[in-house]
């Protein structure tokens, strides 16, 4: 016997597998993503920075999470494409500089002067090290100029 169903029949072990494969897509999408984020605000010497990145290695070793400085000081970080972080210990760096210089002679531009001292760039020598919970973990990271060079340092206070 042929039979055909409209929109609203469907035969019960299409109706079970449709809805098995519904459930599964659901589960993946819904498992994206990492169990902690971070976000905060970085200042130097009181003031937030305007620009730069920071950046959290895991202590234990894993993929590293990122962000850039917005111009208020907020950053917020990422892996990869996912939003957030595995929970754990991290160093963290931040290095922020001024903008680039084009050579004459053409080509891509040259790093400018650090804003932030080069310790800081460096998660061995940062002295930069957080826990990072599950959910949301708001980390103010505060800088201090010292070590910065002579000239770095006045370009700062102006």
């Amino acid at each position: 016997m042929n039979r055909s169903y409209s929109c609203c029949e469907q035969e019960p072990g299409l109706r079970i597998s449709v809805l098995g494969w519904g459930l599964s897509l659901l589960f993946l999408v819904g498992c994206g993503g990492k169990p902690a984020s971070v976000s905060g605000i970085v200042t130097m010497d009181g003031k937030p920075l305007d620009k730069g990145m920071v950046g959290f290695a895991p202590v234990s070793g894993g993929m590293r999470a990122a962000g850039k400085i917005q111009s208020d000081g907020s950053y917020t970080l990422s892996t990869n494409r996912d939003s957030g972080l595995e929970t754990g210990d991290y160093k963290a760096t931040v290095v922020s500089r001024e903008p680039g210089v084009e050579p004459p002679q053409g080509g891509p531009p040259m790093p400018g002067p650090y804003i932030t001292p080069r310790k800081y760039a460096i998660d061995s020598t940062s002295g930069l090290q957080f826990n990072v919970e599950k959910g949301n973990n708001t980390i103010d990271i505060e800088l201090s100029s010292e070590g910065l060079d002579d000239g770095a340092a006045k370009r700062r206070k102006r």
